[in-house]
């Protein structure tokens, strides 16, 4: 599936006659590329917080099954897989699943930061980070405590991060998407060091702007992956009655 932007041509994601997303790499208007799994990444957070509390556990269900099944890297299925597996209990609150999510993506974050900063592969512009940073969300960061104080780990205000997660990933991305001023020619010049010290103001980077606006046509197959498994569940639950 190709995408043409202001007469740029952006591959994005293909639903493959093999059923697996191809993950090709996303043309930046800036001439930067970016894996679209970083859209993938935005996509799965956007649904996480859109979902009702008694619909937390099958939504991880599905994601989980979903990654593990269609994503082509076998590397990333692996390591989500292992994540996943690491659940123990189920998830009863929007909160509580939309938290592992961030969380799960935060691990990874520090993961490929540490190889990409062993193998030199790293963007220097574009380094992966702890998210959400101190400037976007203040209130997300508590005070160390005295034992940390000379550790890397952070004091979260898991609350005020649910919150952050809700608006960024909900009404804010909404807006953005919709806004005809997004993907004008003053935005795409912005750098990203621009958009992160931004005093106040919570600022979507251009590179995932893009990459939500068109990774969201792979909603379709996570939708359809969903539904199907709904089906599936209804119908052992109505043969397992049969054989009663």
């Amino acid at each position: 599936m190709t995408v043409i932007h202001q007469g740029h041509q952006i591959s994005i994601v293909k639903i493959c006659k093999f059923n697996v997303i191809c993950t090709v790499r996303i043309l930046r208007l800036t001439g930067i590329f970016l894996n679209c799994s970083c859209g993938l990444w935005v996509l799965l957070h956007s649904i996480s917080v859109r979902i009702e509390d008694e619909e937390a556990h099958m939504a991880f269900t599905s994601i989980c099954d979903f990654i593990h099944n269609f994503f082509i890297c076998e590397e990333c299925r692996q390591h989500f897989y292992q994540m996943c597996s690491s659940v123990s209990n189920p998830f009863n609150k929007t909160q509580d699943f939309a938290l592992w999510l961030w969380s799960a993506h935060n691990k990874v974050n520090e993961r490929l930061l540490k190889e990409e900063t062993s193998m030199g592969t790293g963007d220097p512009k574009y380094p992966k980070i702890i998210w959400p940073p101190k400037q976007l969300c203040p209130a997300c960061y508590l005070p160390l405590k005295p034992k940390n104080n000379e550790s890397n780990q952070t004091n979260w205000n898991k609350d005020e991060v649910f919150k952050f997660l809700t608006t960024y990933y909900g009404s804010t991305l909404v807006s953005l998407i919709t806004s005809d001023d997004t993907l004008t020619n003053k935005t795409v010049q912005h750098t990203r060091s621009e958009e992160m010290m931004a005093p106040n103001a919570v600022v979507v980077p251009v590179g995932a702007a893009v990459a939500i606006a068109l990774a969201s046509c792979a909603f379709g197959a996570l939708a359809c992956f969903w539904r199907s498994q709904q089906k599936s569940r209804k119908y052992r639950h109505l043969h397992s009655l049969k054989n009663i």
